[in-house]
């Protein structure tokens, strides 16, 4: 006897923007988008994770350089997507710890800062493998901490993505050199 509850939520794609829409069901290992500051991007990322939250099995990390500003960005833009599509009911929001679940599925979204590495080796979900990690602001990371987090993102049997969002600063960031020069990475690329 199966006592698991099916649950149907219909989400319009007209609620995505058209640009970034091609990349919904993108399961490249890496995904970049980069623009001008309201270009849509981050709101996009976070648009799309509740999108797999609610469609399959996932488990994300989302990571900026600071972890306290995650409070006021990542977090607070999953939360106003959750809200917006009516889907309150179906997450458990833990606000002191930074931790969104599903609560029908067991996915689980958590919040860290790379400001130290080494606690990013003992982040566990309570159901499931590491699947996803969202670099947002990920120009103010250093490349050494992005390749502990693709070390992270290695193993099971499940397939991973890395998904890096951020305003360009510099020809010469290492970004550019490590992911879109090498051709390593899928990019989109958006204007205002």
């Amino acid at each position: 006897m199966n006592d698991e509850k099916q649950i149907t939520v219909e989400i319009n794609k007209k609620v995505f923007n058209d640009i970034y829409l091609p990349y919904l069901d993108n399961e490249d290992r890496y995904l970049l988008l980069y623009g001008g500051g309201s270009s849509g991007k981050s709101y996009f990322i976070a648009q799309r994770y509740i999108y797999k939250m609610l469609k399959g099995k996932i488990n994300l990390l989302v990571v900026r350089q600071t972890g306290n500003t995650n409070r006021t960005s990542t977090f607070a833009l999953l939360k106003q997507i959750i809200k917006k599509w009516n889907c309150y009911k179906l997450f458990k929001i833990n606000e002191s710890d930074l931790r969104i679940k599903n609560i029908y599925n067991g996915n689980e979204i958590i919040f860290c800062g790379l400001d130290d590495v080494e606690k990013l080796k003992s982040v566990t979900f309570e159901s499931g493998e590491l699947t996803d990690i969202w670099i947002e602001e990920a120009t103010e990371c250093d490349e050494e901490d992005i390749n502990q987090l693709k070390i992270r993102l290695r193993g099971g049997k499940s397939k991973k993505q890395m998904v890096l969002s951020f305003n360009p600063v510099n020809i010469n960031h290492w970004i550019k050199r490590h992911f879109i020069d090498t051709k390593l990475a899928t990019i989109v690329h958006s204007t205002y």
